[in-house]
């Protein structure tokens, strides 16, 4: 990860969730935007020296007019990235809802679009927590995957905070051509982390290490709930998010997915999530994706559903977490689909992000 340290995080969530954050891979770590400079040797410079050049002062002597209309998606431009993405964080988040059904134990993320006039409701996904028996049959591939860790030990490490490195390698990835990639996709991590905090507070589901002392795990434990994973959430999240901005995303559609998939089992290999974590996380990630790639524009997308109770086999045998399992056909009885799409607004801010880091991508000529 030499070289590309440094995501830190946009808005402190370090160390929080999955991911840091893509924004320190661009060199602003975090809203460093918003900070002033402190260097007392400076400042005591810059006064001296205005001492010596202004003269006596003769008032507002530069053009000024104050800019029309507000509200101009087009002036983010202007603006340092810390304050940019505080914009944008606020407007990725807006009109999310969550939904509880106690009785069915699931939980259902919606959106409601503000944008449309009558104001439209959408169902984005739907997730039923699995079994206390289904997590207890579950512990015994935790215990499996541990052999794996002198193996994985570097990859677990180096992916702690998302494995940006990881990424970059596969697409190409680079602060000095990319800058506004990474906020994006800062932004789409920002949208991914608030969501699955959600729910992993809802659903409160224990690590395996609750489960077991046997398990000890090869990293410290988040002090949050284990299910659904926001290592495979955010892997998955950004696996698409990609496909869908780069030309011929399609192209790397593979080598993505296959990385998204190793983020989420080395999760599992480190001792932090049962496999039943990472369906989830696959689920959830690639509807946010969808969503998030509507609002910026404005792409239609599908409601999607994981039912944890049916995440087992034939006479309740476990199963572990299969990344080639689509996703759409219900097949597998826990992923849900709805064949059926529904069109967002899409957001001017989001709008203007999402085609500066398109442009970021066109050959160079």
């Amino acid at each position: 990860m030499s070289g590309f340290s440094g995501f830190s995080g946009f808005s402190g969530f370090s160390g929080f969730s999955g991911f840091s954050g893509f924004s320190g891979f661009s060199g602003f770590s975090g809203f460093s935007g918003f900070g002033p400079q402190t260097d007392p040797l400076l400042a005591d410079a810059l006064t001296n020296n205005r001492a010596a050049l202004t003269g006596p002062f003769q008032g507002a002597t530069l053009p000024f007019t104050l800019p029309t209309p507000l509200d101009k998606p087009d002036r983010l431009a202007e603006w340092a990235a810390g304050p940019r993405m505080a914009v944008c964080a606020l407007e990725v988040l807006s009109g999310v809802r969550f939904d509880v059904n106690q009785g069915k134990k699931s939980m259902t993320l919606g959106f409601v679009d503000l944008d449309r006039k009558p104001l439209k409701d959408l169902t984005l996904a739907s997730l039923t927590r699995p079994t206390e028996s289904i997590f207890k049959q579950q512990l015994d591939l935790v215990a499996n995957y541990a052999e794996l860790r002198e193996d994985r030990g570097a990859e677990v490490l180096a992916q702690t905070g998302g494995g940006p490195a990881f990424w970059a390698s596969i697409v190409g990835l680079t602060a000095h051509r990319h800058k506004y990639t990474l906020e994006l996709l800062d932004l789409a991590m920002s949208l991914a982390i608030h969501v699955e905090m959600r729910l992993k507070h809802a659903f409160a589901c224990p690590r395996p290490v609750d489960l077991s002392p046997q398990i000890q795990p090869m990293i410290p434990t988040p002090g949050h709930a284990s299910w659904p994973s926001g290592h495979a959430t955010e892997a998955y999240m950004t696996c698409a998010v990609l496909q869908a901005l780069i030309p011929h995303g399609d192209k790397y559609r593979e080598q993505l997915e296959r990385l998204a998939a190793r983020i989420a089992v080395n999760r599992t290999v480190a001792g932090m999530h049962y496999p039943a974590d990472s369906a989830a996380g696959r689920l959830l990630g690639t509807s946010l994706a969808e969503f998030f790639v509507a609002r910026c524009t404005g792409a239609k997308l599908h409601e999607r559903g994981f039912n944890g109770p049916k995440f087992h086999g034939a006479k309740d045998a476990v199963i572990d977490f299969d990344p080639r399992v689509s996703m759409i056909d219900n097949k597998s009885g826990y992923y849900e689909y709805a064949s059926s799409a529904s069109a967002i607004a899409a957001s001017p801010l989001l709008e203007f992000m999402w085609t500066k880091a398109a442009k970021e991508w066109q050959p160079l000529k």
